[in-house]
């Protein structure tokens, strides 16, 4: 699987076919994407491997009677819910002996849920269906003079490809309103309007180009209901109560939210007036000190000393709002809004200005986002900025709502846990690999991962170790049965800082983030032993050394010896980026594809090491596919998981201490002599290219050639008379060798020594 940024190979969503046991579920096609509180909905589901009797899987209670007349491919339920589950997007999933499915987003409110083919006989309403490439969808409702009208369309927040237009048509066929791609609602589209006349109205709905992309489904709202599209502040702080104004269809509400020092975000209880719809709100938990704009004054405002964050609206067209910071001459501050990403509709722009008001820099778009982000180095004999937002676009209104976050460069700890997988089906006496990856920013400590398990399910590999990309976690299921769960997974530092596990690129991470962090794990009544995979007499103490290759060999045991067995390398390394692109030449990988052929048991995986690799260590795992004699996949199992360290194959050690003194000569500088020896290890026998990096102006030490034959070493520095006496701090020593004579470019470098010079004043 070909992924940014993620492990070099996953491939865990493969489903266990056979004659005598289930395979995972599949959902492609729910009729009805919505269900009604304190009612009853009928909904279809289309799919495979459904079985005889498949269950729903909801996060909460509900009654779900699965109708007769179903099949492996059709299942029909009525679900009823209670007047007290909280409404909003919920997930909803299929349960069979197979396992679970993926997931597919739902809208749960009051409305009545039917499918756009149906008549409408009372408002308010969701209507439920497809788009099919360039078709126009039809719905009449009958509406009164003056009536205010809503009409709302979901789609790309469920996971559709539909880029809805939406038109209103009086009963003489003529347009009263339309409405495309609208930013808070990330994507899809509402109108609102006052009907003119009793009669049929006409509500009509297309792709924006007529060429829907599958899958194209829409849920189409139409009536009158409360939603809030915003909040304000975008985040407070992680301690204490504040006041967060809600915006959207009524007058701003003011609630007031209890914040948690644990929590990345809070979920905000619904207003007990209306029949609300849509996502459900919530507020950002943040660690910074968390001001407000002062909307009183056009003067430029002070900040508190960063990290600090401040919450503003631009109201009026072409405004601009100022802000003083505090820096340290010479070091980056970091500067980011967040508003595109938080659907406010506004194209924010960054400026920095001097103390006179003059542009320094202006940054907008960042990478798939219109908000902006700029790293800014403060110039000499520079004590404060000032940091200027406005809309590139020069609008503004009651929604221009910002979050601007300043921080220093290095002062924020933080991690980012990320996994691609949603649903483990746990066979009976068997273990299943989970990646989960890290994204540090600042912190580089090790993470311990805390899951919610059944009791029948174990988990091992559950620390990130320091410095690490991430781990490759292993579940294994005794042989009990248990009940399917949807479960979150948090990680911690050793500063007790929390981040949930969130799945990669889900939808809804902008939307309702928490159905990002819900991963779902079901029994299977697939039984591990029919097929094994394991590790055949592989070194415990085998490393990782750059530049190589490493053989692990492999053992299989099948209940049916005809089949053949494809094996996969797997590793917790994020494929590093080469032109914001991943690059497999500096991943660790396969040599080349293994396939175990028929009646044999063993096989064996080479790996090879790339030249540089930034972790001190890594887990590697090999995934095995059992294949029928078409080649199709029945059965996957993986190797127990081992942590290999990073085992470099060159080290340069210096013959005395790194801290070195030389006294200054006021005509001549000085002259360090630096001695050491190269150490050789594994086999290695090149030469080896000795370098100083960090040496401060018009110092100067030419690189030094060790040959082949030889380990010992003389550096000599020469730093002018013009230096400044005191600690020269940031001194390296490093040295690399070229494994292939062939590609001298391509370089195994040693870990760095790190050197301190002290020079003293000349003598008087």
């Amino acid at each position: 699987m070909k992924t940014i940024r993620r492990f070099f190979a996953v491939a865990l969503a493969v489903a266990w076919s056979s004659a005598s046991f289930a395979a995972e579920p599949t959902i492609r096609n729910l009729d009805i994407r919505g269900l009604r509180i304190a009612g009853t909905t009928t909904l279809t589901i289309d799919g495979d491997d459904l079985g005889q009797a498949p269950r729903l899987l909801l996060p909460f209670t509900a009654k779900a009677t699965l109708k007769p007349g179903g099949n492996d491919k059709k299942a029909a339920f009525d679900v009823t819910l209670g007047a007290d589950v909280v409404p909003g997007y919920h997930h909803l999933r299929i349960v069979t002996d197979g396992g679970v499915s993926l997931p597919v987003v739902i809208g749960v409110d009051r409305l009545p849920q039917q499918l756009v083919t149906a008549p409408v006989n009372e408002l308010p309403i969701a209507l439920h269906g497809t788009v099919a490439g360039g078709a126009t969808v039809e719905a009449k409702f009958q509406g009164k003079a003056k009536q205010k009208v809503m009409v709302e369309v979901e789609a790309l927040r469920f996971g559709s490809k539909l880029r809805p237009i939406v038109h209103l048509l009086s009963p003489k066929k003529l347009q009263l309103a339309w409405s495309w791609a609208m930013t808070p609602l990330h994507g899809d589209t509402r109108l609102e309007a006052t009907l003119p006349e009793d009669g049929a109205y006409t509500v009509t709905l297309h792709d924006v180009e007529y060429a829907a992309a599958a899958p194209s489904f829409f849920r189409l709202r139409i009536g009158e209901w409360g939603y809030f599209d915003q909040t304000f502040p975008q985040a407070i702080m992680n301690k204490g109560k504040y006041e967060v104004n809600l915006i959207g269809s009524a007058t701003p509400t003011a609630v007031v939210v209890e914040s948690s020092e644990k929590a990345r975000l809070v979920p905000i209880a619904w207003p007990s007036t209306a029949v609300w719809s849509g996502p459900r709100p919530f507020i950002a938990i943040s660690s910074h000190n968390e001001l407000m704009r002062d909307v009183k004054s056009d003067l430029v405002q002070g900040l508190a000393k960063p990290p600090v964050a401040v919450n503003g609206k631009l109201l009026t067209p072409f405004e601009e709002h100022r802000y003083r910071v505090e820096v340290e001459s010479g070091k980056k501050v970091r500067l980011e809004v967040f508003a595109e990403r938080l659907g406010s509709p506004i194209d924010t722009a960054l400026v920095v200005r001097n103390e006179k008001g003059d542009q320094l820099v202006r940054a907008e778009d960042s990478p798939g986002t219109l908000d902006p982000v700029l790293e800014y180095t403060v110039p000499d004999k520079t004590t404060s900025i000032i940091v200027g937002v406005v809309d590139a676009q020069g609008r503004g209104g009651l929604r221009g709502i910002y979050r601007l976050v300043i921080e220093p460069q290095g002062a924020i700890k933080d991690f980012k846990l990320t996994t691609n997988v949603q649903r483990l089906s746990l066979p009976i006496g068997g273990r299943i690999v989970v990646p989960v990856t890290v994204e540090r920013r600042g912190h580089q400590g090790k993470i311990d991962l805390t899951l919610k398990l059944p009791p029948a399910v174990k988990a091992s590999g559950t620390t990130i170790a320091e410095g690490a990309d991430g781990t490759l976690m292993t579940l294994e299921r005794a042989e009990s049965p248990f009940e399917a769960v949807v479960t979150t997974w948090t990680g911690r530092d050793d500063a007790k800082n929390e981040s949930p596990l969130a799945i990669k690129g889900h939808p809804m991470e902008r939307v309702q983030p928490w159905l990002a962090n819900e991963i779902a794990i079901a029994p299977s009544n697939v039984k591990a032993a029919e097929f094994v995979v394991d590790w055949r007499d592989l070194p415990p103490d085998v490393a990782l050394v750059p530049g190589s290759k490493l053989t692990l060999p492999i053992k299989t045991t099948r209940a049916n010896p005809k089949t053949s067995v494809k094996l996969t390398l797997l590793t917790s390394q994020i494929t590093p980026l080469v032109n914001n692109q991943p690059d497999p030449n500096k991943a660790i990988r396969q040599e080349k594809p293994i396939e175990i052929p028929v009646n044999m048991p063993n096989g064996d995986v080479v790996a090879l090491t790339p030249v540089d690799l930034s972790a001190p260590v890594y887990d590697v795992t090999v995934q095995a596919e059992l294949l029928d004699a078409a080649k199709k996949t029945i059965a996957v199992a993986y190797t127990p998981v081992r942590r290999m360290v990073v085992k470099l194959p060159l080290v340069v050690k210096l013959d005395g201490p790194s801290r070195i003194e030389a006294a200054l000569n006021a005509k001549t500088g000085a002259t360090i002599k630096l001695q050491g020896k190269v150490e050789r290890i594994g086999g290695v026998k090149s030469d080896v290219l000795l370098a100083l990096t960090g040496l401060p102006a018009g110092a100067k030490a030419d690189p030094v050639t060790v040959k082949a034959d030889a380990s010992d070493f003389v550096i000599n520095v020469t730093i002018p008379p013009t230096t400044p006496p005191g600690e020269i701090k940031g001194v390296k020593l490093s040295g690399s060798f070229a494994p292939e004579p062939k590609t001298p470019a391509v370089r195994v470098r040693s870990r760095d020594v790190d050197v301190t010079l002290v020079l003293t004043a000349p003598a008087k």
